[in-house]
């Protein structure tokens, strides 16, 4: 017998406003509100647990330039949980739809030399977006997340979030329209 998956969430309900976020920045800004919108509450996470981002929205390069890819742990001051590369936009892209998953899984729950709860915690994320309408090779998917064969530690006691940010290097439009968070299990 297949074992039952029971999803928990979002445990926030979505955006019921749309856009979160529109930028024309070329620094690293978060996508959306990580606090408010992907939580992982205090005490949450235990061996096994897996949390899943979703999100989606439209984008306008303008130009060709270079896109990269960072999630953290506890807002973008946080753990860095390892960004893509800058990958480079083939074209000028306008009004392309673009999704985000991204799946990270707490492996255990450890004490540090302080005595204070860490977990190890591995991640993969994909980052995709449409082409530019009949230019073949256009489109675009960003992977993203560990890549180190050791797991990230994390603390878990406290409030904590998933904030994914984007560095876009050309002044186009980013809207981040919904996004949510929920465990797998």
């Amino acid at each position: 017998m297949a074992r039952q998956l029971l999803a928990d969430g979002p445990f926030i309900d979505p955006p019921t406003a749309a856009p979160l976020s529109a930028d024309t920045a070329t620094t690293a800004v978060d996508m959306w509100e990580g606090a408010r919108f992907t939580p992982i509450f205090a005490n949450d996470a235990k061996a096994g647990k897996i949390y899943v981002v979703e999100a989606g929205g439209i984008l306008s390069t303008g130009a060709s330039g270079t896109l990269t890819i960072s999630p953290f742990y506890g807002g973008s001051g946080g753990v860095a949980l390892g960004a893509s590369g800058a990958q480079t936009t083939v074209v000028s892209l306008t009004n392309v739809p673009w999704y985000l998953r991204f799946v990270m899984v707490f492996r255990s729950v450890n004490r540090a030399a302080s005595g204070q709860p860490l977990s190890a915690v591995t991640c993969t994320g994909m980052w995709e977006a449409a082409g530019a309408t009949a230019t073949a090779g256009s489109s675009m998917a960003i992977a993203f997340g560990s890549t180190a064969t050791s797991d990230t530690l994390v603390d878990i006691t406290a409030n904590k979030d998933i904030t994914i940010r984007k560095t876009l290097s050309v002044a186009g439009s980013w809207s981040t329209n919904w996004c949510y968070i929920f465990s797998q299990n």
